[in-house]
């Protein structure tokens, strides 16, 4: 009733200290076979090629570990506040990668990431951020790889009318209620916004899950 009445987010202060924690990670099973998918389509265990994964806002862990179980060579830096990396520490030591894992605790628009990713992963971080927030997280992404490098997005797709899928309308006014400035968004807008940002060659990827993964490639030079 009061996002309603004020058209405002619930204030996080009202809300119990471990429920992120918790909602955290409840998300990993049902985003593992997502990731899961990720990982073949990109042939990592057919592969000994190093991998350099960069994981922006990475929650659970989810993707890194489910990118890194199986596929040795793949290294994974993950980035996410304190408390929700604990989680995911605790997630990729279960499931035996722990030690391929680098942890970086703060704000992924103020901690140094590097240059030289092979692949960036934004896994259902976007939809919590403005517009103008997107884009500098997309150019974010762009400087964090080496060329040729690709990013990896995944999100609640509405179409471009937005007259469906009932889930990612149904989530835009779930970001309206608990963040600031969150949205659902479009392939057509986040194809504009990647490319603003200098990628190339977007397309998606059927997974098991309610929207594709978006991939976008850095240009080679």
């Amino acid at each position: 009733p009061e996002v309603v009445r004020t058209g405002r987010p619930v204030p996080r202060d009202r809300r119990p200290a471990e429920e992120f924690a918790r909602f955290v990670e409840a998300l990993f099973a049902g985003n593992l076979p997502a990731a899961q998918a990720l990982q073949a389509h990109l042939g990592l265990r057919q592969t000994t090629a190093p991998c350099r994964v960069l994981d922006l806002g990475a929650g659970s862990g989810v993707w890194g570990i489910g990118l890194a179980e199986g596929a040795p060579q793949v290294r994974v830096t993950a980035v996410d506040w304190p408390e929700v990396l604990a989680v995911a520490r605790r997630l990729a030591a279960e499931h035996g990668v722990a030690e391929r894992f680098r942890w970086i605790e703060g704000d992924f628009f103020e901690v140094g990431l590097g240059n030289d990713y092979d692949l960036v992963v934004l896994g259902h971080i976007l939809h919590s951020e403005g517009i103008e927030r997107v884009r500098r997280l997309l150019e974010r992404s762009h400087e964090a790889l080496r060329p040729g490098g690709r990013v990896v997005i995944a999100e609640f797709l509405p179409a471009d009318d937005r007259s469906g899928p009932l889930q990612p309308l149904l989530f835009a006014v779930n970001m309206l209620v608990n963040t600031e400035a969150g949205d659902t968004y479009t392939l057509a807008e986040l194809t504009a916004w990647l490319e603003e940002a200098g990628f190339e060659a977007v397309e998606t990827l059927p997974v098991p899950a309610v929207s594709p993964l978006v991939l976008a490639r850095k240009p080679a030079r």
